[in-house]
């Protein structure tokens, strides 16, 4: 019976392992850009923008447009730094 019951535990400690890790792999995926187009977005197509985390391998600004696309973009672009200081609407 305590081999049954430590088992269960274990069983149980290894399922909570991988449902909290779970969630840090979605997030990478999707807050990081694996690439950075060199196309310039209208201003006027900008509705908001954030900064990659820094546990991102590579560095980027991603940008959400009015129909909700999400664009990365070099932060060290001339554009890029003229988007950020305008204000939006």
């Amino acid at each position: 019976m305590r081999n049954l019951t430590a088992l269960l535990f274990v069983l149980s400690l290894c399922s909570l392992h991988l449902v909290s890790s779970a969630p840090f792999a979605f997030e990478y995926k999707t807050r990081c850009c694996s690439t950075i187009p060199t196309l310039r977005i209208p201003l006027k197509n900008i509705v908001s923008y954030r900064t990659t985390s820094s546990s991102c391998p590579m560095k980027a600004i991603v940008f959400t447009t009015v129909k909700r696309k999400q664009i990365c973009a070099d932060p060290s672009a001339p554009w890029v730094k003229q988007a950020i200081l305008t204000p939006k609407p």
